[in-house]
């Protein structure tokens, strides 16, 4: 039922409707050629009027149906006025359908009507299309209506016309219990088949809940390889909708080899769980490391099964994994300068004081000289190199201020572009975003980071390049970005960028960015890295903001 109608007593009874029509209208056709070959019909033939009738009822059924309820009474009418009008077609036609054959109408009639109602009703129905047969064959045998000329009723004895109704009730309710039987039965099958598809629908509903809320990428494939389905949130890994990977071998998908279709045969016969992990590139440029579970999927015909795979983002666990091997080596060094430092100053200072005391003296060669020189400039360079050892292993005391980036950056960045380290072929770009660009600092320890990250991009680009500093506000933090066009990083120096003696350059101690990165997370901020060879470098320094005015 829908807003109180019976949806499928309505569908039905169109159906009979549009029947009903189609059967008028071949009568119809066929009338008028019999009439147009034929010089023996009356000139007014009384079946056009039958046929008019019908076509007029079938237009007040319309419109009750679109202004009543629709219910077994509505249906039931129609089918009595179809008998009637069938007992007229029969009465124009002979009477006893040895002609014409309208007879066989009545039995039509019923079982249409008998899938409509109840079988109780059809059998209503059957009784009163044999009444209907009876009266008329009564009234044209007694002469209370006239006999048509094509009509042997008056003729036939009245055992035989007994017959003819009794035939004509036995069958009516024949097809009327039949038809009954069927509707009851496809009545039955339509309610089990809508329960079962609700059943359906629910549990393909709750497949998907469940596949949706599972948070690792789910993904399944046929026996080739080639990929079926993936969830939500292995889509949101991914960076692509299902429907743009279906039919995709996994190879093509992620870009490994080791997600061929004969590798992953190979590797579930090893065992029924195979774990793997890789880097991706998303469709969007960033670059994540996969951890993948690959299992057969379990089904009864193992030839037509297919794969399984359970894979998680592992970028940011990566990142941390990273993160404490940075720190684990940076206290090694720490430790390693903190015990040499007293073995090396002391000598270093003699041999540099040295060094300076001999270039003073008068009667030394030009050589000689030369060669002091190198000595104090590269004890100078050794000094330097003992000074980051000491930064590392012994921080000096913060002084975390509120610090106005903007300014601090802007003249930093005056004296970047008339230092030393600019070339003529080198250009610097500073943007300023909106913002007072406030957050608790350390000014020099934000310089030295500044500096490192500065001299490191003018060093990726020897060949020249434009140096793009960037600050602005981001939620709540303050971003600091460096973006150079140099030689760029991959994927696995960029892993390992931030541990000691990383150096991308032969002159340097690859100490820089490794102190940048612990200045930066005791400030309680991030540094990220994004880079790709002969592409350039986009290095982003991230601090907390804070609402504290600057004193003036």
């Amino acid at each position: 039922m829908e807003g109180g109608r019976d949806s499928t007593l309505e569908h039905r009874l169109k159906r009979l409707m549009l029947f009903r029509v189609v059967l008028v209208t071949t009568l119809l056709l066929v009338a008028v050629y019999v009439e147009s070959v034929s010089e023996t019909l009356p000139r007014v033939n009384p079946l056009y009027f039958l046929i008019a009738g019908t076509y007029g009822l079938t237009i007040v059924y319309a419109v009750a149906l679109r202004v009543l309820a629709v219910t077994e009474g509505q249906a039931l009418a129609q089918v009595i006025l179809d008998l009637l009008v069938v007992t007229g077609l029969v009465y124009i036609t002979g009477g006893t359908g040895n002609r014409l054959g309208f007879m066989l109408l009545y039995p039509i009639s019923v079982l249409a009507g008998s899938v409509l109602v109840s079988r109780r009703r059809g059998l209503y129905l059957a009784t009163a299309a044999a009444l209907l047969y009876a009266g008329m064959l009564w009234a044209v045998r007694t002469g209370q209506v006239p006999a048509q000329a094509l009509s042997d009723v008056p003729w036939i004895p009245i055992q035989h016309l007994v017959y003819l109704v009794f035939v004509t009730g036995v069958t009516c309710a024949t097809v009327a219990l039949i038809g009954s039987y069927l509707s009851d039965s496809l009545r039955w099958a339509d309610q089990k088949l809508e329960q079962v598809a609700e059943e359906v629908a629910d549990l393909r509903e709750l497949n998907q809940v469940v596949l949706d809320s599972i948070q690792s990428g789910l993904l399944t494939t046929d026996v080739a390889g080639r990929l079926l389905h993936v969830n939500s949130f292995g889509e949101d890994i991914l960076g692509r909708r299902s429907v743009d990977l279906r039919g995709h071998s996994l190879r093509e998908v992620f870009g490994s080899p080791r997600l061929d279709s004969a590798v992953l045969r190979a590797a579930v016969a090893q065992g029924p769980l195979r774990r793997f992990e890789f880097a991706y590139s998303r469709p969007d440029g960033r670059d994540v490391d996969i951890g993948i579970s690959l299992s057969m999927l379990a089904t009864v015909d193992p030839g037509r099964g297919g794969f399984l795979l359970v894979f998680q983002d592992l970028t940011e666990i990566k990142r941390l994994e990273r993160e404490a091997v940075v720190r684990e080596k940076l206290a090694a060094v720490g430790e390693m300068a903190a015990s040499l430092a007293h073995e090396i100053r002391n000598p270093l200072g003699s041999i540099s004081g040295s060094a300076q005391v001999l270039m003073t003296e008068p009667n030394i060669s030009s050589e000689q000289e030369r060669l002091l020189a190198i000595i104090t400039r590269e004890s100078k360079r050794l000094s330097g190199t003992l000074d980051q050892f000491l930064h590392l292993a012994r921080p000096g005391a913060q002084r975390l201020v509120p610090v106005a980036l903007g300014h601090l950056i802007g003249e930093a960045v005056t004296l970047l572009r008339n230092g030393t380290e600019v070339k003529p072929h080198h250009r610097i770009e500073f943007e300023l975003g909106p913002g007072a660009h406030l957050c608790l600092a350390d000014p020099d320890q934000i310089l030295q980071v500044f500096w490192n990250l500065a001299r490191n991009g003018l060093e990726a680009m020897p060949e020249g390049g434009l140096l793009r500093v960037h600050l602005h506000a981001r939620d709540d933090e303050v971003v600091l970005s460096f973006r150079d066009q140099g030689r760029g990083m991959g994927g696995e120096e960029q892993r390992r960028v931030f541990e000691p003696f990383q150096s991308g350059t032969p002159m340097g101690t690859g100490l820089g960015l490794a102190i940048v990165y612990r200045i930066v997370r005791e400030h309680r901020g991030d540094i990220t890295i994004r880079s790709r060879p002969n592409q350039g470098t986009d290095v982003e320094v991230s601090l907390p903001l804070v609402a504290v005015p600057v004193s003036a």
